[in-house]
């Protein structure tokens, strides 16, 4: 359905350059196409109900390039530039990142490569968001780059709900370049801010898109240092949330807590549990997920089929056997 109606709307802004002046032609057709894209079901919508990762990974380069060119032409639109922003950031999840883990050892290079890049769009899309939640509250983008504690609480403050989505991706792609780069400094020192971003989220609405605050707070807390404010507890709280307010329908809630807590753990049966949990999601169930419930179970099984890169399996045995 939603594929459907993005092409009507292409169809329509085709419509619009036929019957517009010469003098109008650029402007109206930018702006009509920039709605058309950053709308929720735009392009954003389209990729996700999809079931073939290769088809979107092929595709979005395209379309992260056409939001480059509509932003020429219309570069204070804080619609368009949120979700060319988002765009970015997924694309250095869903196509670069995790493809990356699970390279094999002797394609090092390749793998650095595609984290390296990661890294890149991670940076490039949070600051499109962080731009296009300024243009919404003008002053914040400051305050959010150059402070921590009651000024940086304060401009959040002014944040209103409707605007929880630029929050969101402002603090997934900071939080998303310093996870392929623990080692930058200037990254992780700045983390307070990227938490700030998403504590005036989680403020506003929780619940918001079906759990993805609890999804992205699982990550965080797992990986997090204690001293930074890690803590596994509270990752497992956040799965538990995840899980209710989804009903269970996404598969990345598991894959998350068995990537941040049960592997650091080497708790091998938790990890089979939750990676095999992850395979038994109904991911037609709840087609606005299926590209991402479809990715994470890659994932999964994935990790299920290579176990013993990452776990000390049959080692006790074998020691009892030489005894």
């Amino acid at each position: 359905m939603v594929g459907r109606r993005l092409v009507f709307e292409l169809l329509m802004v085709l419509a619009l350059l036929g019957s517009a002046s010469a003098c109008s032609i650029n402007r109206l057709a930018v702006r009509a196409l920039s709605d058309v894209l950053s709308s929720e079901e735009g392009a954003a919508g389209a990729f996700a109900q999809d079931n073939d990762p290769e088809l979107v990974a092929q595709a979005l380069p395209f379309t992260l390039k056409l939001y480059d060119a509509l932003l020429e032409q219309d570069p204070d639109n804080p619609a368009l530039l949120r979700a060319a922003g988002s765009a970015y950031i997924s694309y250095a999840n869903a196509f670069l990142q995790i493809p990356a883990s699970m390279l094999p050892p002797q394609e090092y290079e390749r793998r650095e490569n595609k984290i390296r890049r990661a890294k890149n769009l991670y940076l490039r899309g949070r600051g499109m968001v962080l731009r296009a939640l300024d243009l919404r509250y003008p002053g914040i983008e400051t305050a959010v780059r150059a402070t921590q504690g009651d000024a940086l609480q304060a401009a959040l403050a002014e944040v209103k709900v409707e605007h929880i989505a630029y929050l969101y991706w402002t603090a997934a792609g900071w939080m998303g370049a310093l996870s392929t780069d623990p080692l930058d400094l200037r990254l992780a020192m700045s983390i307070g801010q990227a938490a700030a971003l998403m504590e005036r989220a989680y403020e506003l609405q929780p619940e918001w898109d079906n759990g993805a605050i609890h999804e992205f707070y699982i990550s965080y807390y797992a990986t997090v240092p204690e001293g930074m404010g890690g803590d596994r507890a509270k990752a497992r709280e956040h799965f538990a949330h995840a899980l209710q307010i989804s009903g269970g329908v996404k598969a990345g809630p598991y894959v998350e807590l068995a990537l941040g807590v049960a592997l650091p753990q080497q708790d091998l049966d938790e990890f089979i549990s939750l990676m095999q949990q992850a395979l038994e999601v109904d991911i037609d169930a709840a087609p606005q997920h299926l590209l991402v419930n479809t990715i994470k179970q890659r994932q999964a099984r994935w990790y299920l089929e290579n176990l013993e890169r990452f776990f000390l399996i049959g080692i006790d045995d074998t020691e009892e056997n030489d005894l």
